[in-house]
Order: structure tokens, then C-alpha cells, then sequence
């Protein structure tokens, strides 16, 4: 059986990784401490073990929160970022969820589900221009509300989906938004 790759204290598992950082800082500044008396012993040097002990374990407590705190203040030039007061994702409805993790998976990084992101995004206009501008539901496509590379986007070949980049993304759902 493979050995568990999370490290166990006193039989507790540890599996936060500020957790893990800072057990490795205690366990550094243990065996360092014991160098160092060994070391002062060899030399004829004598070191009291517990203050070592106390301050290599007081060093690595210090250390592990100036890596661990992220809460610092952020320099001058940046703007405080504001969030929406409530998730996008609490409320909507299934096809606003779905749209949503199509749009971060369609990147031109991953180039996943470009396919799946161009077909809603078709089903949803097709249906806003079905109802909301009388569009023919065999070809809801052909209305003059739609703008033309809008409509090419949404009429290609499914072999012949391209990435969007963002900016295009971006514009194409906010025509749609309009509709």
C-alpha cells in the first residue's frame, strides 16, 4: 500500500498546508537547535537547550506567520477591489450556472467546451429572438435584430467553433443581454 503523502502529529493528521508549513518550521528549528548544542559541545561551548530549543521554536512560529499571513495591506497604488454584495451564482437559475462554467472552462487556454458554449449561447438567443421579437422558430437566426458576426458565430459548423477571445465574448453577451 502506497504511504500517506500528509504528514501526522501525535496520530492527528495535519492537512491544512499553513498546518504542515508550520510543523516543518518546528522540526527545522528542532534539529538545528540540536546541531547547534552538539556542535557547542564538540567546541567546548555550552548552550542552555531549552532557551535554544524555545528560541529556534519562537523563530519558526515568527517566520511561519510573516509566510502564512496574507492579510497584509496592499501597496499604495492599488485599488480596493469591490465584490458584489452576493454570489452570481445564488438565485440563478440552472442556464445562468451553466453559462457561467462554460464561459471559465472556454478560455483559449484550455480550448474546452467551445462547442457547448456556442450551442446555449445559441439556444438562448434563439429563444429571446423567438419571444421577444417574433422571429421564425425554424430559422430564429435570420432576424435584423441580431448583428452579423453574431449571427456567423452562431450559425458555424460545429467543427468550425473558434475560441473567443474575451472581449468578443463579452460584447456577444451583452447584444444578447439586449435583445
Amino acid at each position: 500500500m502506497a504511504a500517506e503523502r500528509r504528514l501526522r502529529v501525535s496520530g492527528r493528521l495535519v492537512a491544512s498546508a499553513a498546518g504542515r508549513l508550520l510543523v516543518s518550521y518546528g522540526v527545522t528549528g528542532t534539529v538545528v537547535t540540536v546541531l547547534v548544542v552538539v556542535l557547542g559541545g564538540l567546541l567546548g561551548v555550552n548552550f542552555d537547550p531549552v532557551v535554544l530549543a524555545l528560541v529556534a521554536l519562537g523563530t519558526a512560529v515568527v517566520v511561519w506567520l510573516s509566510v502564512v499571513i496574507e492579510d497584509w495591506a496592499p501597496p499604495l497604488h492599488w485599488e480596493d477591489v469591490r465584490f458584489p454584495t452576493s454570489s452570481l451564482h445564488v438565485g440563478s437559475d440552472s442556464r445562468t450556472r451553466r453559462l457561467a462554467a462554460l464561459i471559465s472552462a472556454s478560455d483559449e487556454t484550455h480550448r474546452m467546451s467551445q462547442r457547448a458554449l456556442r450551442d446555449l449561447l445559441a439556444e438562448i438567443t434563439a429563444s429571446r429572438l423567438v419571444r421577444l421579437h417574433g422571429a421564425d422558430p425554424s430559422d430564429p437566426f435570420d432576424s435584423p435584430a441580431i448583428s452579423r458576426p453574431l449571427r456567423s458565430y452562431l450559425t458555424r459548423p460545429p467543427v468550425a467553433v473558434p475560441p473567443l477571445r474575451r472581449r468578443v465574448l463579452q460584447s456577444y453577451l451583452e447584444e444578447i443581454s439586449r435583445l
